[in-house]
């Protein structure tokens, strides 16, 4: 076979001057890239200035976009010595603890006002996800509760506001608690007196899903005639006014809640039972998270002792009344922890 024809010297001439224009060309690209980076660094820089000095204050959603950005108190102040940004899910269950105000769009209540703070203190970024509670702790009627999709597949880091119980303790760990605890009760529809404890025969019985208060610690009471695996007795309700309307249409005979204000106080509903032992729980609600968030745990617990040493948490119970009143709820005295 004949060998390749050897390029003349002006082929090459020709290559080589291409080669030079595509150098230089590359050199220009080059040139336009770090010139773009340096920007990009300079705005980077200015953000996480603002962000220190506490002035950048933001609130993201379930969808990860954020709103409410500039003066709103309702958002954590971002105020951190590293950059890593804390994604913390909190859901509106409707008391002074955790509500939707409408006005703002936002989740406020003590919950948020003491994550706020301790958030500051421990100087960490911070963000309040708002997403549904079963996607922090599933509870379905007749089955075993378990984590849920939210906490357990890492959309954000912690829930806030979960109470520390023997089922929920087999899969996550908990900080201290940021709340006194409530206890758990049994009602009935007033003007009955059909459910005496701790006989459950015949009686179907309603609990909150995904709470603390639910079938497996009503077993714990050894009590009569409770099948926890029997759907038809062992009923779930995303809401108390589910619940209530529920015992009222007959659909129910007695739940299992706890004592906050706005059921004890219902006109529709007596309470029947108040055990004096409390099956269910090992403290007041506190940061529910997985088990390898050691560092998580670490410097929310040393923010908040801190926190409530200081006349800034003595602010937040104070003025709980005033700031979150229009919502039910414990008083300062039932749910601050000094």
């Amino acid at each position: 076979m004949a060998s390749p024809e050897a390029p003349s010297s002006d082929k090459t001439q020709i290559i080589e001057d291409e080669k030079t224009m595509d150098n230089t060309g590359k050199l220009l690209a080059v040139f336009v890239v770090v010139a773009n980076a340096i920007a990009v660094v300079a705005l980077i820089l200015a953000f996480v200035g603002v962000a220190r000095n506490g002035t950048n204050q933001y609130y993201i959603n379930s969808s990860g976009v954020e709103s409410g950005s500039g003066g709103d108190s309702d958002g954590v102040v971002i105020n951190s010595n590293d950059d890593k940004i804390w994604m913390l899910q909190i859901g509106h269950f409707g008391s002074n603890t955790q509500y939707l105000d409408e006005a703002s769009g936002t989740i406020r209540g003590y919950d948020v006002d003491v994550v706020n703070s301790v958030c500051q203190l421990a100087g960490k970024n911070c963000a309040l996800v708002w997403d549904l509670y079963e996607n922090c702790w599933d509870s379905q009627a007749g089955q075993r509760a378990r984590g849920g999709d939210g906490l357990m597949g890492d959309w954000y880091d912690a829930c806030i506001g979960w109470y520390h119980t023997l089922d929920r303790a087999r899969t996550y760990s908990f900080s201290s608690p940021i709340e006194k605890g409530l206890k758990p009760v049994f009602f009935v529809r007033r003007g009955t007196s059909s459910f005496s404890f701790p006989n459950f025969g015949g009686l179907k019985i309603g609990f909150l899903d995904g709470w603390w208060i639910d079938e497996h610690c009503l077993n714990r009471y050894s009590v009569n005639g409770l099948d926890i695996t029997d759907v038809n007795q062992v009923i779930h309700y995303q809401t108390e006014e589910l619940a209530i309307t529920a015992i009222n249409a007959g659909e129910v005979d007695v739940l299992f809640m706890p004592n906050v204000a706005f059921l004890v106080q219902h006109p529709d509903l007596r309470l029947a039972h108040e055990p004096p032992t409390d099956m269910c729980a090992s403290g007041g609600p506190g940061v529910m998270t997985r088990k390898n968030q050691f560092e998580l745990l670490t410097w929310f617990n040393a923010a908040f002792e801190r926190l409530v040493s200081t006349s800034q948490y003595q602010d937040i119970c104070d003025n709980l009344s005033e700031d979150h009143g229009g919502q039910p709820g414990p008083s300062a005295e039932e749910v601050c922890v000094a």
